[in-house]
């Protein structure tokens, strides 16, 4: 179960919507909610007005709802720790961080954890629900859709979305391919997830002329899903982290959150 919510917070404009998309998951599975703001007080002009305004939005969001809060104000000062390791470590405590898509205008020196989705999946080890930038999200998990392809990535990512999948009205596992089920594996996928209590209608879509992306992103339409759910392999290339061109992709173009998994 969800018992326990992270949520990253600043000042950019995305703030707003990932706190509404916590405060939702934390009302809807009795979750406490901790709220995170990192930030270098050296790189601030007013750090100590900022950290009271951040406190004070989040105390009001939360006392409106009616959610279990905790907010956690952390200095890097001088240090070389960055935002985004700094996040993942306090992340590790929790079940899911909640952070924003990654956004051009947002990647400056006090908000640069939201440019990097990678370092905070390396760097906490727990699943973490990216909220996109813009538009209001009432409804997060009620109709799921898994990304399914036989192996650790969607294994550890199904896993993680485990007590979302149960508590969701609907349930879709997707596998877009021409031939990526094994003689008998949707059967056994479909028989693993109902004696967890899960109703999974599961699919194997060819692709056609689109990219798996593109693919992905009109069945998340055609099913009104109002939750992605992704495992994403994180390789280092030229001294930069790659979590692949369909997880890159969709971060790019999302329309509802994901759940992201390594």
């Amino acid at each position: 179960m969800l018992k326990d919510i992270m949520v990253h917070l600043d000042q950019a404009a995305s703030c707003q919507s990932r706190l509404d998309a916590a405060t939702t998951l934390a009302k809807h599975y009795g979750a406490s909610l901790t709220g995170l703001h990192v930030y270098s007080s050296p790189r601030v002009k007013d750090p100590v007005g900022q950290s009271v305004a951040v406190r004070e939005m989040f105390q009001r969001h939360t006392e409106a709802a009616g959610v279990a809060a905790e907010f956690l104000d952390v200095d890097l000062g001088f240090s070389h720790t960055g935002i985004a390791e700094m996040i993942g470590y306090y992340a590790s405590f929790t079940d899911l961080l909640v952070v924003s898509q990654p956004h051009a205008a947002d990647r400056d020196k006090q908000h640069a954890v939201i440019s990097s989705p990678e370092r905070l999946l390396l760097g906490s080890g727990r699943p973490i629900l990216i909220v996109p930038g813009s538009g209001s999200f009432p409804h997060i998990g009620e109709r799921i859709m898994v990304a399914w392809k036989a192996g650790p990535k969607a294994s550890r990512a199904m896993h993680d979305a485990m007590p979302m999948m149960q508590a969701a009205k609907q349930v879709n596992m997707v596998s877009v391919d021409k031939a990526t089920f094994s003689a008998g594996e949707s059967e056994r996928l479909a028989r693993y997830l109902a004696r967890h209590g899960i109703n999974a209608k599961i699919e194997l879509v060819p692709p056609g002329d689109l990219r798996v992306g593109d693919t992905l992103l009109n069945l998340v339409a055609d099913d009104n899903i109002d939750l992605l759910v992704l495992g994403v392999h994180i390789t280092t290339r030229r001294g930069h982290l790659d979590m692949g061109a369909v997880a890159s992709f969709l971060l790019g173009q999302m329309t509802v959150p994901m759940l992201l998994s390594h």
